[in-house]
């Protein structure tokens, strides 16, 4: 029954671990597939804003260029002129080019007129609702996208725009800065491509840096995991094995350390010595000291025998109720009975006042032992037939004495 009991056990903890793991992995991987979009919109408005500062500073350029030539006494018409040869002399990029635009939306200055035509043809829309066609929901960013005509007016204020060409579904960025002097407006336009590109560029280096960071963050909870499981096991096991009282072995550990040591005796053709001992009249004592006095008086020479018998070899277990068994090995008969008279006598000396024990004032026991040569003509239980018999001898003898 016990048995049983202590797998249930194991298996219910193993059951908890792998729980426990999954639903770690699950929240792991809800995290990563929630984070995943939210840092990419990030990434992308970030690279968004910053190509829109450096053409902040590009216009920032072309107008103290256009305020210099008006304060020459040149004419507006002549400064377009000038900007229409810088803009033709320039290598053209058609991902990242500079224009003016009228207030009726004419393009007056431009780097190549079959790249960009005459009038630009727009439907503003918001960015999010636009970009989420192309790839997904993106995180807000408040633009200015007022009326079309507000939009050419010299008067508007910089702004900073996502526009889709109404011919081909192009899309691009556009940075629009007023130049009133000359009743125009400046475009710096960029591919929305190449912003796509520099994300999942970013993307994939932070990838490459957070996939095998999760990977040692689920192999380190695996190994973890596995800790925690063995210990958990390591711990039932003690428990199945130890008596709740006296935490000594118990009687099915006792058992299995019999048999064990018996066969290595027997491989190495040694001697295996068992001693049984019971307190004397316990049962005098609960009636009469009470049965939590009784548990006290068990525990105390438990933890004498504890502490007397040392060698991690040798096993000390509570046998059942007031009885204690002890095995001992590679040692001869003579030793075996010099080390448990000892034992008797340290048992009493525990001074465990007995007011109703026929054999002493104090607490104490009778012991039977037997010393075997391991063979394959007797078995262990020999051996504890042998050891029972000396114990019922040393009970007849008058007690608190050693019989063998």
């Amino acid at each position: 029954m016990l048995k049983t009991k202590f797998r249930c056990s194991i298996n219910n903890a193993k059951q908890a671990v792998v729980a426990t793991f999954i639903a770690l992995t699950l929240v792991v991987s809800g995290v990563v597939t929630i984070a995943t979009p939210i840092t990419y919109d990030l990434v992308w408005n970030a690279l968004f804003d910053v190509a829109m500062e450096q053409n902040e500073q590009q216009a920032l350029k072309f107008e103290a260029f256009a305020d210099t030539s008006i304060r020459q006494g040149i004419a507006p018409k002549e400064v377009v002129s000038q900007f229409q040869s810088i803009f033709q002399g320039s290598s053209y990029d058609p991902s990242n080019y500079v224009c003016l635009v009228d207030e009726n939306g004419e393009v007056i200055a431009h780097p190549e007129i079959a790249y960009v035509g005459n009038v630009i043809d727009i439907n503003y829309q918001r960015k999010e609702e636009v970009l989420a066609a192309l790839r997904q929901s993106y995180v807000n960013i408040s633009l200015t996208t007022p009326e079309l005509n507000r939009d050419f007016s010299t008067d508007s204020l910089p702004s900073r725009s996502v526009v889709k060409y109404t011919e081909d579904g192009y899309m691009e960025a556009i940075y629009q800065y007023p130049l009133p002097d000359i009743g125009a407006t400046l475009w710096i336009h960029i591919d929305i491509a190449i912003l796509d590109q520099k994300t999942d560029k970013v993307m994939m280096a932070i990838g490459a840096v957070t996939i095998p960071a999760l990977l040692i963050i689920i192999a380190i909870g695996t190994f973890a995991v596995r800790i925690v499981e063995r210990s958990f096991e390591s711990k039932l096991e003690k428990q199945a094995h130890t008596d709740g009282l006296t935490e000594l072995a118990n009687r099915r550990h006792f058992d299995m350390q019999l048999e064990k040591e018996w066969q290595r005796a027997l491989r190495k053709g040694g001697t295996l010595s068992l001693a049984m001992l019971d307190i004397d009249y316990f049962k005098l004592y609960n009636d009469n000291y009470g049965h939590q006095a009784g548990d006290e008086a068990i525990k105390k020479v438990a933890e004498c025998l504890k502490m007397k018998v040392q060698r991690a070899s040798d096993t000390v277990a509570r046998y059942g109720g007031e009885e204690f068994a002890i095995v001992m090995v590679d040692c001869t008969e003579q030793e075996a009975a010099i080390f448990m008279e000892k034992l008797v006598q340290s048992i009493e000396g525990l001074g465990i006042s007995h007011a109703y024990s026929s054999c002493s004032k104090f607490v104490t026991c009778s012991m039977g032992l037997a010393t075997l040569k391991a063979s394959h003509d007797v078995d262990y239980s020999q051996l504890l037939r042998l050891a029972d018999t000396a114990l019922y001898r040393s009970k007849a003898k008058g007690r608190n004495n050693l019989c063998r």
